[in-house]
């Protein structure tokens, strides 16, 4: 599926993940459906790990500039959220 997300941005997300320790990084949202627009922001979902500081850093140091909505799948995200991610969600690292 196309995300519009160029590879270097995601080496950085997927780098990042690995900096702040996370379980698991899904991209979810219209450029996981493919319905996105050029100014379509970039969703997240993110568990385990250094949420707070992974969501400064994929904002700030990668080479977009485009938006991010980072949620916490460690805290209290709705069934229809997470539904949506469950059924849409396209898996960008998982610790192994």
């Amino acid at each position: 599926m196309e995300t519009g997300i160029k590879s270097r941005v995601m080496d950085e997300i997927k780098s990042l993940a690995q900096k702040h320790e996370l379980n698991k990084v899904i991209l979810f949202g219209s450029r996981a459906r493919g319905d996105f627009s050029r100014a379509s922001d970039i969703d997240l979902a993110v568990s385990g790990g250094d949420f707070i500081r992974f969501a400064l850093d994929v904002d700030e140091k990668t080479w977009t500039l485009l938006e991010y909505d980072v949620v916490n799948l460690d805290r209290g995200v709705s069934n229809a959220l997470l539904n949506s991610i469950e059924k849409e969600g396209i898996v960008l690292y998982e610790k192994i």
